[in-house]
């Protein structure tokens, strides 16, 4: 028998997973679990788009893995397949920090290019000219707001978004900030005024919740009877203990991993054993 190369290993089909997507966390589910009251609570407070307003500004609070940021993605999405006229975007905080490139990547969105010689003021003014042109309300998530560079940043660029229709009155701007930190950095009294957000919390999953979510995870991304119950509720006990679903999904992919590098159809307990000693 040929011995396989590390291409072959590449790109061989598994017995494993279905779809290995389910395991990322970019993956939001059609039929969304315990987190229908948070939306629906957003959604309330998003009325304002029937009358060409914007939705008022929100802060979605809680531990990591609480389905903060998964919400607020399918919240994104639903609101755009209803409302052509509202325009969202995402800003991952603990990537762009600064008042600049937060203002960089809503320009990036809209228009699709990014000009490295624009500075903020010139973002800024391109991006509000855009929006009364196009009749678009405007949502920006910040998403781990409290990891922008500095108070200073993070006022700076409050201020900025929230105060931008006293000098476009006819733009319309929601901020939505998400946050896993208890204590939330200061604001100052110019921008404490008016960024008075609707706060959202997003308690904890119960130990059902966790096995619950891990197994419809299990049953979109394994193929039937890759894992057991058993092995099921191991992971979820773990996950449940150590307060953090994305360890649960994460460790439900290397578990996958593991059956398949060992070419079986089917996880084993020896496949999770491991796993629960690694740091996420």
């Amino acid at each position: 028998m040929k011995q396989k190369t590390i291409f072959d290993l590449i790109e061989e089909e598994g017995s494993i997973f279905k779809n290995r997507e389910v395991f990322t966390t970019e993956y939001i589910p059609e039929f969304y679990q315990y987190r229908n009251h948070q939306l629906d609570t957003m959604a309330f407070h998003s009325r304002r788009v029937e009358h060409n307003r914007a939705p008022y500004h929100m802060l979605l609070k809680g531990r990591n893995a609480t389905g903060k940021t998964s919400t607020l993605k399918r919240y994104f999405q639903l609101i755009s397949e209803r409302f052509p006229n509202v325009f969202t975007v995402y800003i991952n905080c603990r990537l762009h920090r600064t008042e600049y490139q937060i203002f960089s990547k809503i320009y990036l969105e809209l228009f699709h290019e990014n000009i490295a010689s624009l500075n903020t003021y010139n973002f800024y003014n391109r991006i509000m000219d855009y929006l009364i042109e196009k009749k678009l309300i405007l949502i920006v998530a910040l998403d781990e707001f409290n990891n922008i560079k500095t108070p200073i940043e993070l006022n700076r660029t409050l201020y900025t978004l929230l105060r931008a229709h006293e000098e476009y009155p006819h733009v319309e701007i929601s901020v939505i900030a998400i946050s896993s930190e208890r204590k939330i950095n200061a604001t100052d009294l110019n921008v404490s005024t008016i960024h008075l957000p609707i706060e959202i919390r997003f308690p904890f999953y119960t130990h059902q919740e966790v096995y619950s979510i891990l197994k419809q995870r299990c049953d979109l991304g394994f193929y039937p009877g890759v894992i057991s119950d058993n092995l099921l509720a191991d992971i979820s006990e773990n996950a449940y203990r150590l307060g953090n679903l994305r360890i649960g999904i994460k460790k439900l992919e290397h578990a996958g991993e593991k059956a398949e590098y060992r070419g079986s159809c089917k996880i084993e307990k020896e496949d999770i054993t491991n796993i629960f000693k690694r740091k996420y």
